[in-house]
């Protein structure tokens, strides 16, 4: 019998999973299954930026994909050297050493990876704010028609947080969601526009334990 992506997730002991054991537990993998699931045994592209999280040695989630996912290709994108994951995953795995604050690594990756674009994509990073939207407002366009952008762990003003705060990504989110306008002053005006034109739905979930988000954003 397959595993639920939670499953995956605590074997792999990924903060994605409903029984990691560390404070910054999140609990996301079961709101992902519903999403994801539909594309389990197809022939999918994603993209993960921020695989490595701090003190520990990463690529705990994309082994989690890798195994989801059966017949995906995966690709990975982290300002450490992650490289080792390609000789320990296989063929269907891909990283990029970069900066996601940097337009021009992140579209470098994009044409690494064979410009060609992704069914999801799902950004772990700093949790920088200005990162997040940096981020945001460039890859957008590098998600397929009926696809998502995720964007974990945002904070919300006066809920408690385990780490970094991003307040502000989480203010930007809920006008672009409530009023369909891209306002921040991290974005290019065709960025904004991007946006503003080709987003159908922004879903919003809580973690386990109410201090981070996550943001589910469809692409039309």
């Amino acid at each position: 019998m397959e595993k639920t992506l939670d499953e995956l997730a605590n074997y792999y002991c990924t903060d994605k999973g409903t029984q990691y054991p560390g404070v910054s537990r999140h609990g996301y993998a079961p709101i992902y299954d519903e999403y994801l699931s539909k594309w389990r045994n197809e022939s999918i592209r994603l993209l993960e930026v921020g695989i490595c999280m701090e003190g520990t040695i990463g690529g705990h989630s994309v082994k989690m994909w890798h195994e989801y996912f059966t017949k995906a290709s995966i690709y990975t994108f982290d300002i450490l050297d992650m490289k080792g994951l390609e000789t320990e995953l296989g063929e269907r795995v891909k990283f990029y050493k970069g900066d996601q604050s940097s337009r021009e690594d992140l579209s470098n990756m994009y044409s690494e990876f064979e410009s060609k674009k992704f069914d999801f994509i799902l950004e772990d990073g700093s949790h920088y704010h200005s990162h997040q939207i940096i981020s945001l407002g460039h890859l957008f366009k590098y998600v397929k028609s009926k696809g998502y952008y995720i964007l974990e762990d945002v904070t919300e003003r006066g809920l408690p947080c385990c780490c970094v705060r991003n307040d502000e990504t989480f203010d930007f989110i809920k006008k672009l969601k409530e009023t369909k306008s891209a306002d921040s002053e991290l974005l290019t005006e065709q960025e904004k526009k991007y946006l503003e034109d080709n987003i159908s739905q922004i879903d919003i979930h809580s973690d386990m334990q109410n201090a981070y988000k996550t943001i589910i954003i469809h692409k039309k």
